[in-house]
């Protein structure tokens, strides 16, 4: 009786084909009987199909001569180079840049992405005139890509949105963000002298100046006391948003961040609509508004949706940095305030964001086309903003430097991390010491 013969190897496919092979000139001289046990007995071991096995042995070391005459020897154990189908333009070798680039985005989503490389090409693959003045990592990545191939250059610039979320599919599961939201609600007698306005009825695409406006706070899941809070001002037909750090309720800080907003935004603001928050539906507010001629109206109560546009701002430009921690001594006051202009500078200059053009019903169907632009660039289309301050915007950009604005804002969230734990040394000191 043949028996066949079992290398000491895993039996991984590499090492069944090589069982096969081992056992094949011995396949070859056998009777039919004896074909039919090394069969049997190779099908147990390898766990494959009969036939398959059988044409295996039988063309291991055949020789075949090709047309051209070149000599080929059968052998189970070398598997096909070739495969199917439609080689890939956009492989795995992108993955490093993509990884570095959506960083420097600040993680936007891949059409945004893509507009951003499109946009900004020049200034990402090109060297920088102050890299010397970047911290090291900053200057790793940027000679990265300044030192990338051309043929990655080029797919950078074609890729789209579907292939990058492909490519940075595990990237993104590495780095995903939980969302949580924690609503405030409260109720004042003065509301009824701010009359309601819902999402309906606004006037999207109408002149520009109608500002959305709310307030994030930064006290995890602790309400107790004094803590920190990001007041975000949104336009909402270019997306030009301003943040402003407070350093807790007081009125002083709200009614300040609101004149400081609209003396820095390049166009004239009109009107303003706020949550029903205690820190805006308040007289000093209201007065303020109608000081300057501005027209306050608030949003349905538990209707989040009234002031969207600022709400989506507020996870992209502020719970996207700092998150949910709680702040509240004064170096995590200092820190905020500088953060959020940079953070305010790097989105309305740089960053692109997607603005609904139009709906297209189709059967039962509704399909949306959505415009990508930098607010930036949408102040400068519009004709409702004043020659002068185009110029100065364009003065402005010209002077900043994204590389610079990206460095200070990581440097900022290390010395607001370091912050946030000295603070729990000190309790910890405190209460030794009690």
């Amino acid at each position: 009786m043949i028996s066949i013969t079992i290398p000491g190897e895993l039996y991984t496919m590499e090492a069944k084909r090589s069982i096969i092979k081992i056992n094949a000139e011995r396949y070859k001289k056998a009777s039919k009987k004896e074909k039919n046990e090394m069969l049997n007995d190779l099908e147990a071991v390898v766990q494959l199909h009969r036939k398959h096995i059988t044409k295996l042995l039988n063309n291991t070391n055949k020789v075949y001569y090709t047309p051209q005459g070149v000599k080929l020897i059968g052998d189970p154990t070398i598997t096909f180079t070739h495969k199917r189908g439609r080689k890939k333009t956009y492989t795995k070798e992108l993955v490093p840049y993509l990884e570095i680039l959506w960083e420097l985005s600040g993680f936007r989503a891949s059409p945004h992405l893509i507009f951003f490389i499109r946009e900004h090409q020049k200034m990402l693959f090109e060297k920088p005139a102050d890299l010397q003045d970047l911290t090291p990592e900053m200057q790793t990545k940027l000679t990265k890509l300044n030192n990338a191939p051309e043929h990655i250059r080029k797919k950078l610039l074609t890729i789209s949105p579907a292939t990058v979320d492909r490519l940075l599919k595990k990237t993104k599961a590495r780095c995903r963000f939980a969302r949580t939201h924690y609503p405030h609600p409260h109720a004042s007698v003065i509301k009824k002298n701010i009359p309601v306005e819902s999402y309906f009825d606004k006037p999207k695409y109408g002149k520009i100046g109608y500002q959305e406006t709310d307030l994030v706070h930064h006290c995890d899941s602790n309400t107790r006391g004094d803590f920190c809070y990001t007041l975000t001002d949104t336009e909402i037909n270019t997306d030009w948003t301003e943040l402003r750090a407070l350093r807790n309720r007081a009125q002083v800080w709200t009614e300040s961040a609101l004149k400081s907003i609209d003396q820095s935004v390049p166009f004239v603001v009109h009107s303003r609509h706020v949550d029903n928050d205690s820190v805006f539906i308040n007289a000093h507010v209201l007065r303020y508004a109608q000081q300057y001629g501005i027209n306050y109206t608030r949003s349905r109560p538990y209707h989040k949706n009234d002031n969207p546009y600022v709400e989506s701002r507020n996870w992209t430009m502020v719970r996207s940095y700092v998150g949910y921690r709680r702040y509240e001594t004064e170096a995590e006051y200092r820190i905020l305030k500088e953060l959020m202009l940079l953070i305010s500078l790097r989105h309305n200059y740089f960053i692109p964001t997607q603005k609904l053009r139009r709906r297209v019903r189709v059967g039962g169907h509704v399909y949306r086309v959505y415009n990508l632009d930098t607010p930036y660039n949408r102040v400068l289309k519009s004709p409702q903003v004043t020659t002068e301050k185009k110029q100065q915007l364009q003065t402005t950009k010209e002077s900043l430097s994204y590389f610079k604005i990206v460095d200070q804002i990581n440097s900022l969230l290390k010395q607001l991390d370091l912050a946030y734990h000295n603070k729990f040394r000190y309790y910890k000191k405190d209460k030794k010491n009690d």
